[in-house]
């Protein structure tokens, strides 16, 4: 049995599906050999951006292969259209694929974002993964959008990749919107796994036969909602296919090399073994037996089966098989023959169940051209279109003057901790991290842990500043409600990339934070207009010991370069600031948003208009005096915030109806966030989508003066 299964020929059956979900076998078009002699580079950028279905503005970008080394030839990955092209390759030009694409990705991945590895690390799983399933009649989802880029080019979408995060280009997601080879969208993580129960379950109630495969990473097994789908999934016991890409990350970076789960040539036998169809068939046939000797024995021969595989598999292995399934592993993700042998094996298995399949990657598996001197590098970062372009050359960040005003806090009160949840740990916390290693905590993607976890402490009798991006604390909100609001435990939450974030999209967009959070009773709401604000809400959410308390700030730069930093002086709770004074309109900005109000009034001021800006500070409580002064002194009051419908304007709107300052001669008008998602773009394009530029805010106070014209002239 054992030399039968470790026998995996290369060569499959080409199989397609008929309308009426049968199999059958056809002969792809692919030739068997390539002629490696005739090269077909990909189209050029200018070509790319002009093909069918991606006619909007995409933004020319300095080709990184042209500056810093010449065209690596991709013969073979130049004739792959679509996945079945694949079919007829053998295992040596499968690993020549894999290789050019991990070229092609280290020429493409290095111009959008900073950490690449992970698309590097994934390179032959994908390969294996299209060589053996037919998509897109297979559904393949992918957890982490990062991981599903050689996906992207392996399923057409290989000459639009230079387009990708960029505004009207690729997503940096899969997106059902954009390809029929995504058949469910990548979110934050751990999602992927109950998705694809449900289409797999689908499938059996419509009597389709299609295969469903899941790709999670082990950042995203920290999440609670990947265990309860596995448990969902070894329950309803419906065939489907779980492969973890593990590539040995952990959260803790001290552990011993000894400890890594080995692979090493007895693993891969045992790999091949265990997901070999006879050895599936004899253990079902002994579940069998063992069912008709009598329900004790057959309990009996199921722990004897699972501890006997257990001793066989890596630490951990059981857990997978307590959950109901069937766990291979581990395998070498970078081994093209082991990959397809064990991948062809477990998708010729019917009626077995779900499998869970442990692939083990390493995130340096980068090409020696990736390898450039930090200089060049640097300048590769500063030459194309980016995010920081928004706020100048500086990279000095909003969560840098946070870590260092909570490290001069800290080292004044030994109850201040730290909690971190999110998919990456913001750089600037390794600061904290060094300077107080056992007060800062890192959960990883276990949100909701966090909040709970920072409760605790809280009740402790510690002061825990429970860090979260926006978009990531949404998973969280019933902790929020339940375990902090309403009982009145002072955690501190900081909340990272509020507002719009550029390229990542509507993904990671902090758009409904201001909204949700400022319904909560409890709960005193802030955000900072600039550093020294920032500083200060540091200094005021220490202080306060009765009641939950949290602050947003947004990604990119501060507002002044040259700024000292000082310590923070506690805000009184509730109490706004008028920064400039005028008659006409008040413009009353939350949080970053501040900044565009100015902008605007200095606009506004060379049309002789005079405007006061106000600087709220609080969306709950709301300063009471200001807003009555404001109303008072001015024929128009417009709030500005960079966030939802229900945020901070409503809650002014709320304030000022019942206080019957609407009855008056007061006129007020909201600026938010429009009521649907802006797709990725650069920050400046964003906001002017939204309407939230300095110019759209004085182009509305201009329409609510009557100036029509005036306003039309300034948008141009």
């Amino acid at each position: 049995m054992g030399t039968a299964a470790a026998q995996c020929p290369h060569t499959i059956t080409n199989h397609s599906y008929g309308r009426l979900g049968r199999e059958s076998a056809s002969v792809s078009s692919f030739p068997r050999k390539l002629e490696l002699s005739r090269f077909n580079f990909r189209p050029t950028v200018e070509s790319a951006a002009n093909s069918k279905g991606f006619t909007g503005r995409v933004h020319a970008l300095p080709d990184i292969d042209d500056i810093f080394w010449e065209k690596v030839p991709t013969p073979i990955l130049d004739v792959i259209e679509n996945p079945m092209h694949l079919k007829n390759l053998t295992p040596k030009e499968l690993k020549q694929l894999a290789g050019e694409i991990r070229l092609e990705l280290a020429s493409i991945v290095l111009k959008k974002e900073k950490y690449y590895k992970a698309s590097l690390a994934v390179v032959e799983l994908t390969v294996a993964i299209h060589y053996v399933f037919h998509a897109p009649m297979d559904k393949i989802l992918w957890d982490v959008g990062e991981q599903a880029y050689a996906h992207k080019i392996l399923t057409g979408r290989r000459s639009h990749m230079h387009t990708m995060k960029i505004k009207n280009g690729l997503s940096g997601l899969t997106s059902r919107s954009e390809s029929e080879y995504d058949p469910f969208g990548a979110g934050h993580g751990c999602n992927s796994i109950s998705a694809g129960l449900g289409l797999a379950i689908a499938r059996d109630i419509k009597g389709k036969r299609e295969r469903v495969v899941t790709v999670i990473s082990n950042k995203t097994t920290l999440a609670g909602q990947v265990y309860e789908a596995m448990s969902n999934a070894g329950y309803l016991d419906s065939n489907m296919i779980v492969i973890l890409n593990d590539t040995r990350h952990s959260l803790h970076p001290k552990i011993e090399e000894d400890v890594k789960t080995p692979i090493n040539a007895l693993s891969s036998t045992l790999s091949r073994i265990q997901s070999s169809k006879s050895f599936r068939k004899l253990r079902e046939v002994a579940k069998g037996v063992t069912k008709r000797i009598g329900k004790g024995m057959h309990e009996l021969a199921a722990k004897v089966d699972e501890y006997a595989r257990g001793m066989m598999g890596p630490k951990g292995s059981t857990l997978f098989e307590e959950l109901g399934l069937y766990y291979i592993g581990p395998v070498d993700g970078h081994n093209m023959e082991d990959l397809v042998c064990v991948l062809q094996q477990v998708a010729s298995l019917d009626s077995m169940g779900p499998v869970f399949v442990h692939v083990i990657t390493e995130e340096n598996q980068v090409v020696q051209h990736v390898h450039k001197n930090e200089a060049m590098e640097n300048q590769q970062e500063g030459s194309c279109p980016s995010d920081s372009l928004l706020f100048g050359i500086d990279t000095r960040t909003y969560s840098d003057c946070f870590v260092e005003a909570l490290i001069m806090q800290a080292e004044k009160d030994k109850d201040i901790v730290a909690v971190h949840a999110g998919m990456e740990m913001e750089p600037s916390l390794h600061l904290f991290q060094e300077k107080f290693p056992d007060k800062y905590f890192d959960v990883g993607m276990a949100e909701q842990h966090a909040v709970t976890f920072s409760a605790g402490l809280s009740c402790g009798g510690l002061k825990p500043f429970c860090v979260i991006p926006s978009t990531f604390l949404q998973r969280a909100y019933d902790q929020v409600v339940h375990d902090v609001d309403r009982q009145r435990i002072p955690v501190r939450f900081v909340i990272t990339s509020a507002g719009l974030v550029g390229s990542d999209g509507p993904m990671q967009c902090g758009a409904y934070d201001i909204t949700f959070m400022s319904c909560l009773p409890n709960m005193i709401v802030m955000a900072p207009s600039n550093e020294d604000e920032l500083l200060d809400m540091v200094a005021t959410a220490v202080h306060i010991n009765d009641r939950p308390v949290c602050f947003r700030y947004p990604r990119g730069a501060i507002v002044r370069t040259d700024h000292y930093m000082r310590s923070g002086i506690p805000i009184e709770i509730g109490k706004g600031k008028v920064l400039v004074e005028g008659k006409d309109v008040a413009l009353l900005g939350y949080g970053a948003m501040v900044q565009n109000c100015i902008r605007a009034q200095a606009l506004l001021s060379r049309l002789d208009i005079k405007v006061t800006v106000a600087d709220a500070r609080f969306c709950k409580p709301l300063d009471s005096i200001l807003l009555r002064e404001l109303c008072e002194n001015h024929t128009f009051l417009v709030t500005v915030e960079e966030g939802s419908i229900g945020g901070f304007g409503s809650h002014v709107a709320q304030f000022i109806a019942l206080d019957g300052q609407l009855d008056g001669r007061i006129k007020w008008r909201p600026i938010v966030l429009p009521d649907n998602y802006i797709e990725h773009a650069l920050p400046q394009e964003q906001l002017a989508v939204a309407g939230l530029t300095g110019h759209h805010i004085a182009a509305t106070v201009l329409r609510l003066l009557g100036r029509t014209r005036e306003a039309i002239l300034l948008m141009c």
